[in-house]
C-alpha cells in the first residue's frame, strides 16, 4: 500500500499546498478520502490513476473537504467510466451531490451509490474479501467521520522445506494449502493447512482523522494502527485557537499517535498562516512527543 496525499492545506489553499486530500492506493485500486477543490488537477500530477478509483470517503460537509467532488465525478463521466463508484459521508452530502448534478443536468454512465450516516454513526462502512472500513466520529465543530481501512489478517509464510518433508508434489496442492483448504494426498494422508503456514500475519491499517480536536475516540480509532494520517491546523502557540475551532496542534496529533502506538504519524491540513519553515519546525518540536512523524507536502509518497 501507499497513501499519497493530494492536498495538505487547511480552510484555503496556498501557492504551494493544495485543499485536503488523500489517496490511499492497494493493489491498483484507489481509496480517496476527502476531495477539497483542486484534486482532480492534483491527481493529474500525481501518480495516482483517477480510473482506479473505487470508493470516496467525505468525513465531514466542509468546502475544504467536499468542493472537489463534484468535478471529479463530471471528469470520471466525461472518461466513459463504467465501473460503479462508492461515495460515502455524513447525511447531507446526498443534498449536495444532488443539487449540483441536478442543476447541471448531469448524467451518469456509470452507477454512483451515495451512503450517508446519521450524527454520532460508528460502524462498519464497507467491507470486501481482503478488507473493510470502520468509520467513527471525531470532535470537531460539525459532524466528522474518521475513518480506519483495515486489511484483513494474511495466511501465513508457507513453509516449502516442511512441506517437501511431507512428500507433498508441487503444484495446485500448495495453492490449495495456502488458501486454506486441507489437502488429501495419493497415500491418503491429510494434511491441513496449520502444517505447512506459519502463524497468520495482521494485516496492515491506514487512519484518517480529519477534522478532530484532540479526542480519545482518535486514539480508539487508530489502535495500533500502521499509519495514522492526522490533522495538524496549529502550532503549539496556538493551541488555544485550535482549541476554539475544534482542530488539532502538532503535538495533539503526536499525542494521539503514541497513545493509539500507531507505527507512524503522517502530519497534514497545515494552516495557511504557516510556511514550509515554519511546519518542519512544529514537526521537530512534536517528536519530542512521538518520534516517527513524517511531514506532509502535497504530492508526497508514503509506502505503508
Amino acid at each position: 500500500m501507499r497513501i499519497v496525499l493530494l492536498g495538505t492545506s487547511s480552510a484555503v489553499p496556498t501557492l504551494s499546498r493544495g485543499l485536503s486530500s488523500t489517496a490511499l492506493v492497494r493493489e491498483g485500486d484507489v481509496f480517496l478520502f476527502d476531495c477539497g477543490e483542486g484534486t482532480q488537477l492534483q491527481l493529474m500530477r500525481s501518480t495516482v490513476k483517477r480510473s482506479r478509483i473505487h470508493s470516496i470517503f467525505i468525513g465531514h460537509l466542509h468546502g475544504d473537504h467536499l468542493y472537489g467532488i463534484c468535478g471529479l465525478i463530471s471528469t470520471l463521466h466525461l472518461d466513459g467510466r463504467e465501473t460503479p463508484l462508492n461515495v460515502f459521508g455524513p447525511e447531507g452530502l446526498r443534498v449536495f451531490l444532488n443539487a449540483a448534478f441536478r442543476t447541471s443536468d448531469m448524467q451518469f454512465s456509470f452507477k454512483l451509490t451515495v451512503q450517508e450516516f446519521p450524527r454520532g454513526y460508528r460502524g462498519r462502512v464497507l467491507e470486501e474479501d481482503e478488507f473493510y472500513v470502520d468509520a467513527l466520529p471525531l470532535d470537531h465543530s460539525i459532524f466528522c467521520l474518521g475513518w480506519r481501512f483495515q486489511e484483513k489478517p494474511r495466511a501465513g509464510i508457507f513453509d516449502l522445506d516442511r512441506a517437501e518433508e511431507l512428500k507433498i508434489p508441487r503444484g495446485p496442492l500448495y495453492g490449495k494449502l495456502q488458501d486454506g483448504q486441507s489437502i488429501t494426498l495419493p497415500d491418503g494422508r491429510t494434511i491441513t493447512p496449520d502444517m505447512v503456514l506459519g502463524p497468520p500475519r495482521p494485516g496492515k491499517s491506514v487512519v484518517y482523522c480529519l477534522d478532530t480536536q484532540f479526542s480519545q475516540r482518535s486514539i480508539e480509532l487508530a489502535d495500533h494502527c500502521t499509519a495514522l494520517i492526522h490533522e495538524t491546523t496549529f502550532g503549539s502557540e496556538d493551541a488555544a485557537l485550535a482549541r476554539d475551532r475544534k482542530h488539532s496542534t502538532m503535538d495533539d496529533a503526536a499525542r494521539v499517535a503514541k497513545e493509539a502506538r500507531a507505527e507512524i504519524l503522517i502530519a497534514t491540513h497545515f494552516s495557511s498562516r504557516y510556511d514550509g519553515r515554519d511546519i518542519a519546525k512544529m514537526g521537530d518540536a512534536a517528536r519530542e512527543v512521538f518520534e516517527n512523524i513524517t511531514v506532509g507536502r502535497d504530492l508526497l509518497e508514503v509506502e505503508i
